[in-house]
């Protein structure tokens, strides 16, 4: 009876651990397919197509497969019609198509036509061995007004991912080959505008009216690599210096020039300038100078985290750059440390997800010192302290010597009068004193 119990005990345990794994697979399955693309939302079928606007929802399109899924990835060295993949393996120094379907799903006896329809691929800039490319599709009269879907390369090792520019390109029954001409906007957040006969951002409900947006990324994973230079003026000159000279109390600019100088995107980039001491930043006076701030000296910071903790100037693709300016005020001359000649060195730094780099500009300030001995260095000082003593021992030594020439002369005297004639005959000092 025992062991009957136990078998029928075991066997529900056991039916419910199986159902409680069915529906954790469901789960995991269905977080899935909602963080592949989104939003939720009516989907459609070629038999019932949509009584309204909406892309990308029909499950069955007998050439493509569920539209939901409508951006995909392969390999540009593969010409042929198959390969895309949600997914991909890629390689160092290759390029790689990125397709986006785009199809109003409206029944085409509405003439329901969406606008304004656009769309945008985020390209991530990071360095990471599992990058998530992130596609949408929007519209200002389709339901819902956005949706997206993503696709994700992987490798061995950490790479980087660069929009190739001039790529991007819109496929449909029109220009089936060379496509229509997109703009680069499409991997902003703006995106690019695509549509039927023309890129005017209008395209009509049906089949017929559906196209590809594509473009092409480039793999690198080569260490990025950036250059730094340091560099100052006097204010309101226009020539920079490695090193200069100025007065006490006179303003300087400091510029930190960055340059992408690698394969790889940098994100992130920080500049932090290390003031020398004495010398104090002027509130409200940095500026930022790349392609996105092009005119004068740039982007002007209300901040003046620059000589504390850095600014973020932004992210930089290979063969771009950036100016980062500052005016200060120098020393006065009583803050001056030294007389004669003071240097002021200082030091700009940039620092990247790759490491960080330095360089330094010089300023020279003399400062006049009146009624003041010279600074002098230690060897200075030894080579004076031997003067003196040389001067010091030999006039000690010319003193003694006399003294000692004197007291000789006493003693042969005195000895010529007790009878000791010396060896040599005397020498008489009076007569010699007289002439």
């Amino acid at each position: 009876m025992k062991t009957k119990i136990y078998r029928v005990a075991r066997t529900i345990i056991t039916s419910r651990m199986a159902l409680v794994t069915v529906i954790i697979s469901a789960l995991i399955v269905t977080s899935g397919v909602a963080s592949a693309y989104g939003p939720e939302r009516a989907t459609f079928t070629t038999q019932n197509a949509a009584p309204y606007i909406t892309f990308d929802s029909i499950t069955n399109n007998g050439q493509y497969g569920d539209e939901r899924n409508f951006m995909l990835i392969k390999d540009a060295s593969n010409t042929g019609e198959g390969g895309w993949k949600d997914e991909i393996s890629v390689q160092d120094g290759k390029e790689y198509w990125v397709r986006i379907l785009v199809h109003n799903n409206a029944k085409p006896q509405l003439n329901l036509v969406a606008t304004n329809t656009r769309v945008s691929v985020s390209v991530p800039t990071t360095l990471s061995d599992n990058i998530q490319l992130d596609g949408f599709i929007t519209s200002d009269n389709s339901n819902p007004k956005k949706i997206w879907d993503l696709a994700v390369m992987t490798a061995d090792k950490k790479f980087n991912v660069a929009y190739v520019n001039g790529s991007a390109s819109y496929l449909n029954q029109i220009k089936p080959t060379n496509g229509f001409k997109l703009s680069d906007n499409i991997v902003t957040n703006s995106g690019a505008l695509v549509g039927y006969e023309s890129m005017d951002g209008n395209i009509p409900g049906c089949f017929d009216y559906s196209g590809y947006a594509t473009f092409k990324v480039k793999v690198t994973m080569n260490n990025p690599g950036f250059e730094v230079k340091k560099s100052v003026r006097l204010h309101g000159t226009t020539k920079w210096h490695d090193n200069i000279t100025a007065n006490p109390s006179q303003k300087v600019d400091y510029q930190i020039y960055y340059e992408n100088t690698g394969e790889a995107n940098q994100d992130d980039v920080v500049a932090i300038d290390k003031l020398p001491k004495g010398v104090t930043y002027t509130s409200g006076s940095t500026t930022v100078r790349n392609a996105a701030n092009p005119n004068g000296d740039g982007l002007s910071l209300k901040i003046n985290d620059v000589v504390k903790s850095g600014i973020n100037i932004g992210s930089y693709a290979p063969v771009s750059n950036a100016y980062v300016r500052f005016t200060a005020t120098l020393p006065s001359s009583a803050k001056l440390e030294v007389c004669g000649a003071n240097k002021l060195v200082n030091t700009g730094t940039i620092v990247t997800q790759n490491g960080e780099k330095s360089d330094t500009a010089t300023v020279t300030i003399t400062k006049e010192c009146v009624g003041e001995l010279p600074t002098t260095g230690p060897v200075e000082v030894v080579v004076g302290l031997v003067g003196v003593a040389a001067i010091t021992f030999g006039v000690v030594y010319y003193f003694r010597s006399r003294k000692d020439l004197d007291h000789a002369v006493m003693d042969a005297q005195i000895h010529s009068k007790v009878g000791k004639a010396p060896i040599d005959p005397p020498v008489h000092h009076e007569h010699t004193h007289k002439k």
